[in-house]
């Protein structure tokens, strides 16, 4: 693997030296996979992108900020550098051909206070980033301080998460299987496998990656043993019309979370699950059921016509979030 990505960054590396020295670079990184950095997790293979990141350094007005970086883009167009290359385009390697993406930010954008960053956000240049060119590291100190500002965010995250799983995890998907129909609880609890994962990361003050790392990173980085991984896998194998399959899914994570610490009963106090006992007779002869036991929960807009220009790589200049991809 570590073969391949050397072979993956020499093929970069002419590409990666001249956007180093382009006029309005602020910062360069490499990400994901690609990036060696000391708490990146993700394996690079022949399947793999090589992701990078270009970080421009664009004057924008207080009254150009938008929600949507891409509105904010649309508005600032004609400031853009010529040479900014496509988003996605192929070099060739040893294997064959190896997609690029050129992951594209506006300094001022990100800086906006204004402008928030998600986890997996924060993860991919936090953890996952390597730095290889960054003015007055900048760009350095904004990734540290909207990292701070998510693991904040996390904190209450941790208790939502928390709250919801206890009924999530049995109580909900057993009810809604009974209401609706079996599929409907075994979506249910495909949620509760996402909530407990998340609660995870979140519980260990450790930023949510993104979706595709979620589960291979839980064991990668210690957070989960091997026979934890195993109870995870149980629960996520799935006969979407069984009632039975959806009880021993239930199961599985249920066990995980009591291995993991958890207490699944839910916050409020109250009887809960079906009625299975039958009546019974007191001395008296009054007929009486008993107290049912309590189940443990636990692209810019058009802009006219484009103007031809030199670029770096073949294509359309467009600007994307780095994770989304959103133009």
């Amino acid at each position: 693997m570590e073969n391949l990505k050397m072979q993956a960054r020499a093929a970069a590396g002419g590409l990666l030296n001249t956007l180093k020295t382009m006029p309005d670079v602020q910062a360069l990184y490499v990400l994901s996979s690609s990036a060696v950095a000391p708490r990146n997790v993700t394996r690079f293979s022949t399947d793999s992108d090589f992701d990078l990141a270009v970080v421009l350094d664009v004057p924008i007005k207080d009254d150009e900020w938008r929600p949507r970086s891409a509105d904010t883009y649309a508005l600032v167009r004609d400031r853009l550098p010529a040479w900014v290359p496509e988003f996605s385009f192929h070099l060739p390697v040893p294997w064959g051909l190896m997609e690029i993406n050129v992951h594209q930010l506006l300094f001022q954008y990100e800086a906006d206070p204004r402008t928030t960053w998600n986890s997996d956000k924060c993860d991919a240049y936090g953890n996952k980033g390597e730095p290889l060119f960054d003015r007055e590291n900048a760009f350095e100190a904004l990734i540290s301080h909207k990292t701070r500002e998510q693991l904040e965010r996390l904190e209450g995250e941790t208790h939502r998460l928390y709250n919801r799983i206890t009924w999530d995890v049995r109580e909900i998907p057993l009810r809604m299987a009974r209401r609706v129909g079996v599929p409907t609880g075994h979506f249910v609890l495909s949620g509760a496998l996402d909530e407990v994962v998340d609660w995870m990361y979140a519980r260990s003050g450790r930023l949510l990656p993104n979706m595709k790392w979620k589960l291979y990173s839980l064991g990668a980085l210690g957070l989960i043993s091997g026979e934890q991984e195993n109870l995870l896998i149980e629960a996520q194998q799935c006969d979407p019309l069984s009632m039975v399959d959806l009880e021993r899914r239930c199961e599985a994570l249920g066990e995980f979370c009591l291995s993991a610490g958890m207490d699944r009963a839910p916050a409020r106090s109250r009887p809960c699950g079906r009625r299975t006992s039958r009546p019974t007779t007191t001395c008296s002869g009054t007929r009486q059921r008993s107290s049912p036991p309590c189940r443990p929960r636990v692209s810019f807009p058009s802009a006219g016509p484009a103007v031809p220009v030199r670029r770096l790589c073949p294509g359309v200049s467009t600007l994307r979030d780095p994770l989304t991809q959103e133009a």
